[in-house]
Order: C-alpha cells, then structure tokens, then sequence
C-alpha cells in the first residue's frame, strides 16, 4: 500500500486543475451556445436567410429607417415580399430580390429601403419588423429605435433640395430715370 501512494499523488495532483477547468461554461446554457450580435441591431435566422443587424434610426419628424442587411445564404435566389411593423406605417421601395449567396442592404440611401411613417416608438424603445419572404419562413424580430445622431445621423435622409420651381427668381426692378429728351 504504500508503494501505491507515492504513485497516485503527483497523478491527482496532475489531474484535479485539469477536472475543475473543462467544467466551466459547459453544458446546454454555455455562453459560446448563445448568438450574439456585436453591434446595436439584432440578428434573426429563417432557412438560408440571415438578417443583420436591424434597428430603426428615427429622424427629428418621427420618421424611423429601417437599417439592416438581409443575407441570402442559399443555393437559390429569393426575395423579400413584405416587411411590416404594427409600431408604424412601413414603406417598402426598390427591387427586393435576394440573389443566392449575396447580401443585400436596407437604409435611407439605398436600393431596395424601408421607412416607418407614423412610428409610435420613440427612440430607446423596442420595435417589432415582421419580413417574408416568398420562399423561405418569415421573421418577425424585436430590435431598437436609436436617435438619427452619433454613428446613426447619416443613416435618415438628408433635407430636400427644392426643385427648379421653386426656386428664386430674379425679381429686380428698373430704378434708372429715363433721360430726359
């Protein structure tokens, strides 16, 4: 018995930080298991599509845009058939094609874009975007409402420029005196 200790010890020694270490973090609620979005927006999955983060930047009008990119991770194309919001009225313009194997992405300058007219959600507070797709389960995501300020103030669209009838006119007058004859 006594031959057997001087064996075992350095071996338990060894062998108890490496029992205590590979326990932690494990398990089915284990951080690495859990998706996480590095930036403000939140990330949503149907199928072979992915949407990155979405937020809505409001503007000073109560106007949000909706800022987010919709990756096609599939094999075929599909495409974007509505995108709504029971926080506001949501305009949807431009192609909404989802090439296979390509990302596509949503702002107040791009081709296609979203806008929420009549937003009820005021900055800070959480909104719902449902989108569908015509081949693919939809997704109904829940993610911010930011101020159209900081990183987020070139994301809403800038002022208009008037147009050419509205713009000024000379509307000088004739102050010479005729001479006289």
């Amino acid at each position: 018995m006594s031959r057997i200790r001087p064996v075992l010890t350095p071996v338990l020694l060894a062998l108890t930080p490496l029992v205590l270490m590979t326990g932690c973090a494990a398990g089915m609620n284990a951080q690495t298991l859990k998706p996480y979005a590095p930036a403000d927006g939140v990330v949503a999955n149907s199928g072979s599509i992915r949407v990155l983060n979405a937020l809505v930047v409001e503007d000073a009008t109560g106007t949000g845009v909706v800022s987010l990119t919709i990756v096609n991770r599939g094999k075929g194309d599909d495409s974007l058939t509505d995108l709504t919001s029971p926080d506001g009225q949501v305009d949807l313009t431009g192609t909404r094609d989802l090439p296979a194997g390509a990302a596509v992405r949503f702002g107040a300058t791009t081709a296609p874009s979203a806008t929420i007219s009549s937003l009820v959600k005021p900055p800070g507070a959480t909104i719902t975007l449902r989108l569908a797709f015509s081949h693919t389960l939809p997704i109904t995501l829940h993610t911010v409402v930011v101020p159209a300020a900081g990183a987020y103030a070139d994301i809403t669209p800038g002022p208009e420029t008037p147009s050419e009838s509205q713009t000024p006119t000379d509307q000088s007058t004739d102050t010479s005196t005729p001479s006289p004859t």
